[in-house]
């Protein structure tokens, strides 16, 4: 399987704390829908920041595409092209005074003309539904307004992996569902799509591949039908089995249902 970015011996640790990464080694495929998977401290989100460039690693080392990540300003910068981040909190990730200037800073800032700039804004603008508030204050707006306008600037920079840490908290059920839509539809173009989720039902239904991250290191990684099936290790982990799977296992089920409309046929 040809991965995207490789992992070798990483270890990370915050100023003054144990180490939240320690050790960790792993291959993330190219071109898959990706769930990662751990409880709270597991280092989740510590990742997600290493893979973009956001926080370097105190030990080891990470590439894109074999090669080495670069940690100077330039090479930052081009790393952020082809690694896109969605932070849970959109707070941390918001900086321009307005909805339309947040979308079209990172464009900006790559060598496109003005007229280019302008219409893949207003493309992205469109198909978030953000027209209408592009110029309100994104602080001003509710978190999910916040999440959605995150998402758009991120898009914006059409970047080949998407990275996103508990994505659709704070959306309301419509809003997440889209939100899933656009990530099928950029997986479908070949995007490497890598989510952070509790919610192990959806990661389940959605994923093709899943990393369980437990104190700090891979606990288990692999198709979601191997990772889930094996109720030892997320039970260890300190994860629960998909309910459908718990279902299929009560009912003595033998194919693993991983939707409620295959769950439907197999019972019927």
């Amino acid at each position: 399987m040809k991965s995207v970015i490789d992992l070798k011996n990483v270890g990370y640790s915050y100023q003054n704390k144990e180490e939240v990464l320690n050790g960790l080694s792993i291959s993330i495929p190219e071109g898959k829908k990706i769930a990662l998977l751990g409880a709270n401290g597991a280092g989740k989100s510590t990742l997600m920041l290493l893979l973009n460039g956001v926080l370097k690693p105190n030990e080891g080392q990470l590439f894109y595409k074999g090669e080495p990540y670069n940690y100077k300003r330039k090479g930052l910068r081009a790393l952020r092209q082809k690694v896109g981040v969605l932070f849970q909190e959109p707070d941390s990730q918001i900086i321009a005074p307005t909805v339309y200037e947040e979308v079209a800073f990172g464009l900006s800032n790559l060598d496109f003309d003005k007229e280019t700039v302008r219409k893949k804004t207003d493309a992205v603008l469109e198909c978030f539904y953000l027209t209408d508030i592009q110029y309100k204050n994104p602080h001003h707006l509710s978190v999910g307004q916040k999440k959605r306008v995150c998402f758009a600037s991120v898009l914006a920079m059409a970047p080949d992996v998407i990275v996103a840490d508990e994505p659709t908290s704070g959306l309301d059920h419509p809003y997440a569902q889209q939100m899933f839509k656009e990530f099928d539809f950029l997986n479908a173009q070949g995007k490497t799509i890598i989510i952070s989720t509790h919610d192990m039902n959806h990661a389940y239904e959605w994923a093709d591949y899943v990393i369980v991250l437990h104190k700090g290191k891979v606990w288990q990684c692999g198709s979601a039908d191997e990772v889930f099936a094996n109720e030892a290790a997320l039970k260890e982990a300190g994860l629960p089995q998909p309910l459908l799977l718990q279902l299929a296992k009560y009912l003595g089920l033998k194919e693993m249902p991983r939707d409620v409309e295959s769950f439907k046929q197999l019972i019927h």
